[in-house]
């Protein structure tokens, strides 16, 4: 690894993130055992999962597999939708029974706070998952799930967005446990098994950052980046984006699988436009994400493969480049995994075009000095 990839701060804050989720797994464990009472979640009917940037990318994360394992309505939005449009839908009664968490690892994020003054206002039980018992976002909410996140290399985010996430399927599974979606048994045997994918998370990162810098060497020279995805691998490709966006700047788009062949096969310039597939092992998306694999290759796009070992083989014989995600994770966790080669791919990139992670917040983008154009909005009431 070259001198200037060992010490940049996203690489960095990339490899000290596993050792942090696993020496605070337990901690967050006992939290979402224990923030809501048994009549509090069997009270919850609908759950609201909000947030902008990576929180609103980890809420899409477990969206569906919270949905899947406690049978509960659930939807993740961003917080200005939340705020806006859905805090002011549906009667207080429903509300009384809606179940509210709102995401921030600042917890200042205006947006954030204002969706959490608003569902609380209107009867919802508000949730602020954050870092910082002490903020805004903490203040106008029900109750506290404090991230221990600690302190990380100043970079794009990794490591709080998977904080952020694991509490979320922690989460997930106390309320199916004790709304009976599940055994108490069988409860346990998840969140042993996500105790275990934090724990191959290393092998993972070893595994993928050669791979992903010898792709950043050979995509360094195109101009946009696009990510596919669906279901949990859709929060994935947001997040892919969102890295490109903030540590390099290259112009970057996140589809869903189904959705690139309505629109994105169009673009006039498939020579320079680089395309991220994601599907992971068990996805049920990977039968739409195979048929692409042809049209991709008609298109002569260069396209990088995301992908189980046997999916990733089977596009390296086609000719695609390939990050193979061999640890057999299934799609309901994959994002703990899979957001790994999105964020390596990201640093190695910023590192050899010596692009400066948010520009710098100099000249024209000043205003997003210290969060600025995100935690100094205006804040609405009513």
């Amino acid at each position: 690894m070259s001198e200037v990839k060992t010490h940049s701060p996203m690489y960095r804050q990339i490899l000290a993130t596993p050792a942090a989720l696993s020496g605070s797994y337990g901690a967050m464990e006992s939290v979402a055992r224990s923030i809501l009472s048994t009549p509090e979640i069997f009270r919850v009917r609908r759950i609201v999962l909000c947030g902008s940037g990576d929180s609103f990318f980890a809420a899409k994360a477990v969206e569906w597999p919270a949905a899947h394992l406690t049978g509960i309505d659930v939807v993740s939005l961003p917080s200005l939708e939340a705020a806006r449009y859905r805090s002011t839908l549906g009667r207080e009664q429903d509300l009384r029974s809606t179940l509210v968490v709102a995401i921030s690892s600042s917890g200042e994020a205006a947006r954030t706070v204002e969706a959490a003054n608003r569902f609380r206002r209107r009867g919802a039980l508000v949730l602020a998952m954050t870092a910082a018992p002490e903020s805004r976002l903490a203040r106008a909410a029900s109750r506290v799930f404090s991230l221990p996140v600690p302190q990380l290399p100043a970079a794009p985010g990794y490591g709080p967005y998977l904080f952020s996430m694991v509490a979320l399927h922690l989460l997930a599974f106390r309320l199916a446990e004790v709304r009976g979606s599940m055994t108490m048994d069988k409860a346990q045997l998840w969140r042993q098994e996500l105790q275990v994918r934090l724990d191959e998370l290393p092998r993972v990162h070893e595994a993928v950052d050669a791979v992903c810098a010898d792709l950043a060497t050979r995509y360094r020279h195109l101009p946009m980046f696009e990510f596919l995805g669906s279901g949990p691998a859709a929060a994935v490709a947001q997040f892919g984006m969102a890295k490109m966006l903030e540590a390099v700047g290259t112009h970057a788009l996140a589809q869903d699988v189904e959705e690139w062949a309505h629109l994105h096969f169009f673009t006039r310039s498939p020579h320079d436009t680089a395309t991220v597939l994601l599907s992971p092992l068990g996805s049920g998306a990977e039968s739409r994400a195979k048929e692409l694999l042809t049209y991709l290759e008609r298109l002569e796009r260069p396209t990088i493969v995301v992908a189980d070992e046997q999916l990733a083989e089977a596009a390296a014989a086609s000719g695609f480049d390939v990050i193979p995600v061999t640890t057999k994770i299934g799609e309901l966790l994959s994002p703990v995994h899979f957001s790994a080669p999105m964020a390596f791919l990201a640093s190695h990139l910023a590192d050899l075009t010596g692009a400066e992670y948010g520009r710098g917040c100099r000249g024209p983008w000043e205003s997003a000095a210290g969060g600025g154009a995100v935690r100094n909005s205006a804040i609405l009431g009513d």
